[in-house]
């Protein structure tokens, strides 16, 4: 799970050293699964419009790498969650998510057309392009309604699920 909390100074890394119980392992995500606490803004109070713009840029950039392993035929395994500071008008929160995903989308749009023009033919590219059109049309009217977050309103928090990537790919015939 890819976290980006804009409101809170976390940061989450590393490998934990201690004996972790048996029953508690048990538990726990694979080896290879990583948690991202990406810390934007240091306190509500000081929720700039600099700290929102960085929160955006590390949100778009998480929600395209899921576009992008899910085009490649890959594992997405990771969700996006975002946690705003408390007090945000609902409103406010709609309005990052949707540009978060829009610019999301854009990024993947641009990555994955320069995959497919360095490995394709011309005449294959093209219809990659319309393929490509296509997803980016409907994933930016998806991205306009909000459908794509699970809202958590009550406590200021949006999960982006990787379901919602492979689908849009796989409706558009984009997975490799």
């Amino acid at each position: 799970m890819i976290r980006l909390v804009a409101g809170l100074f976390l940061l989450i890394g590393g490998v934990a050293q201690a004996q972790i119980p048996p029953e508690i392992e048990a538990r726990l995500p694979p080896p290879y699964f990583r948690v991202y606490v990406v810390a934007v803004c240091a306190a509500a109070e000081e929720v700039s419009e600099d700290c929102m713009a960085e929160g955006l840029r590390h949100g778009a950039y998480a929600l395209s790498e899921m576009y992008l392993r899910a085009y490649r035929g890959q594992l997405v395994w990771n969700s996006l969650r975002l946690r705003f500071p408390y007090g945000w008008a609902q409103a406010s929160q709609t309005r990052f998510l949707q540009d978060l995903e829009k610019r999301a989308i854009a990024l993947a749009t641009d990555q994955i057309g320069r995959d497919i023009a360095a490995r394709m033919l011309p005449e294959q590219a093209a219809v990659f392009a319309s393929r490509i059109e296509r997803w980016r049309t409907d994933a930016l009217m998806e991205a306009a309604t909000g459908d794509n977050w699970s809202h958590g309103w009550s406590e200021y928090r949006h999960d982006f699920a990787p379901v919602h990537v492979t689908r849009q790919l796989t409706r558009a015939e984009l997975r490799s």
